[in-house]
């Protein structure tokens, strides 16, 4: 029997070089620990506190899952389309006009590349300062320094990269493990903060209050901020799409993996944030914390214990770092993908499988060296840090649409060829909003959050971004332009593969199942242009 994945992938440019160790099961885990949306809300909840209040940070939450859920959808029908690692990278490479592709490949692919890095980056910060928060609490004259943050930073990055490098093949489990382990933090943190907390917010309180601690005079413009600072929560829904070469049948098992984790995290969110808000009923007092993380004040508050704060903090940190795992695997698997077309200086190096391990090390080692280097801001300013956590929302959901809007302005129908997942008519409607939700957020992140504006405060989003493309741009033109012609797509092969697969030639990645052909009726044929 012939293995239409590997076909497939064979026909789209690449050779199977990793083994497809994830199920359905094990990759929705893994996906779901990187989203992991109530860790999120939990890390950045002091920052919606500021701008909306409880009211503001509570129902900015199904805002931003509602509208990032709509643009997974669309990023969920090109992985069905075109199921390669690349993801971002090789949908543009496919979407776009022949003359325009290995420009828009090359773009989108670092750009997705840069996100990963700087998102890994923020949750490697957050984790580390999760540590200080515990350190603090239990030793009220110890004083952190910025420096102290970064070496627990710098330890975290290289951790995490040793467990994706030496337990390759247990990666699998462990996010099973860590899916089970974040499914019973969250149910008894939150039933312990509601059961527990003596002090608590009124219901009024938790969703009407929308103060506006920001400066801005407009309430409405401080609640749009809150909506914001919430999508960091849902950040990361296409991993799957990255690990797509991993799993069998991706065609039909990534869309799933996709959106249900996001689906589970607009579930469970809320009632964790209705927890917390439900433990602050002095929102200016956990907005003055040493760390600048209010969490756990918010658990002291709640349990009125430092031992059992500390505990649930300690899960949560734990769950957290589980998040910059996923984040280490996801990242070096879209090096490694860009990487086979020569996209990055050096794409030899780093496209290299280990043939033992069986993932991209030199990919993994790339990134952690990066994320260390770029965590050297701690020592400088703070303030830009914070930037560089916002552009990692920029540059990944950026880099999410812009194949959607190369969708719309060309013609679905023209460039899609057939898919398990398709929109149909309500495919152009999709594309469309999210590409506007995503230029609104583009625009909302270059503010200040806080007025009157001073270079401690300033939002340098729009610096590093625009440093970054220019960076990207400049590479191209010097080292690219002619030479880089992106995947090497054989459409003559691909359309052949498809027609097997609607003649029921071909059978899934178990040698026995026979491919459901029904969702290939009506195929429309790959064409260069």
């Amino acid at each position: 029997m012939t293995n239409i994945d590997d076909l497939e992938l064979e026909a789209a440019g690449y050779e199977a070089a990793m083994p497809r160790r994830f199920s359905k099961w094990s990759l929705g885990a893994l996906s779901f620990t990187l989203t992991c949306t109530w860790l999120g809300t939990g890390s950045a909840i002091g920052i919606g506190l500021t701008e909306a209040s409880s009211g503001g940070t509570i129902w900015a939450l199904p805002i931003a899952g509602v509208m990032t859920t709509i643009v997974s959808i669309g990023m969920a029908e090109l992985a069905s389309a075109y199921p390669v690692a690349g993801a971002q990278y090789y949908w543009s490479f496919m979407v776009a006009r022949e003359d325009y592709r290995p420009f828009a490949s090359f773009v989108n692919g670092w750009m997705s590349v840069i996100g990963w890095w700087l998102s890994s980056g923020s949750v490697a910060n957050f984790v580390a300062s999760m540590v200080l928060d515990i350190t603090v609490a239990w030793y009220p004259d110890y004083d952190p320094k910025q420096w102290h943050a970064y070496l627990i930073y710098v330890c975290l990055i290289w951790l995490a990269a040793a467990i994706n490098i030496l337990m390759a093949n247990w990666i699998p489990l462990y996010n099973k493990l860590m899916f089970v382990l974040a499914v019973l933090t969250l149910t008894s943190t939150t039933i312990v903060l509601f059961v527990v907390t003596k002090d608590h917010a009124s219901g009024s309180a938790i969703f009407t209050d929308t103060t506006n601690r920001t400066g801005w005079s407009s309430d409405g413009f401080a609640f749009m901020l809150a909506v914001a600072n919430s999508v960091f929560a849902y950040l990361g829904s296409d991993c799957g799409a990255h690990m797509c070469e991993e799993i069998p049948n991706p065609s039909k098992n990534v869309p799933k993996v996709m959106i249900y984790p996001l689906l589970a995290g607009f579930v469970t969110t809320l009632p964790f944030a209705a927890a917390l808000l439900y433990a602050t009923p002095d929102i200016d007092a956990v907005l003055h914390t040493v760390t600048g993380l209010p969490l756990f004040d918010i658990y002291y508050n709640g349990t009125g214990s430092r031992v059992a704060a500390s505990i649930l903090m300690a899960f949560f940190a734990f769950l957290f770092f589980s998040n910059l795992v996923a984040n280490a695997t996801t990242a070096s698997r879209t090096i490694w993908a860009v990487s086979r077309d020569g996209a990055l200086p050096y794409s030899g190096y780093w496209q290299r499988v280990h043939p033992g391990m069986q993932v991209p090390i030199h990919a993994l080692l790339l990134s952690a060296v990066f994320v260390s280097l770029y965590g050297l801001i701690f020592l400088g300013s703070s303030t830009a840090f914070s930037a560089m956590v916002n552009a990692a929302v920029v540059f990944l959901q950026t880099s999410c649409v812009l194949p959607q809007a190369v969708l719309l302005w060309r013609g679905r129908y023209r460039v899609l060829p057939a898919r398990y997942f398709d929109l149909g008519q309500y495919g152009s409607t999709i594309n469309a909003i999210s590409v506007l939700w995503v230029v609104f957020l583009d625009i909302i992140y270059c503010f200040p959050t806080e007025i009157p504006v001073t270079p401690e405060n300033m939002s340098y989003v729009s610096v590093v971004c625009t440093g970054l493309v220019c960076f990207v741009i400049v590479l191209w033109h010097t080292t690219k332009k002619g030479i880089f012609k992106g995947p090497r797509v054989d459409f003559g092969m691909l359309n052949a593969r498809r027609e097997e697969a609607i003649e029921g030639i071909l059978v899934d990645n178990d040698g026995v199942k026979e491919k459901d052909i029904g969702a290939y009726k009506g195929e429309v044929k790959l064409e260069r242009d």
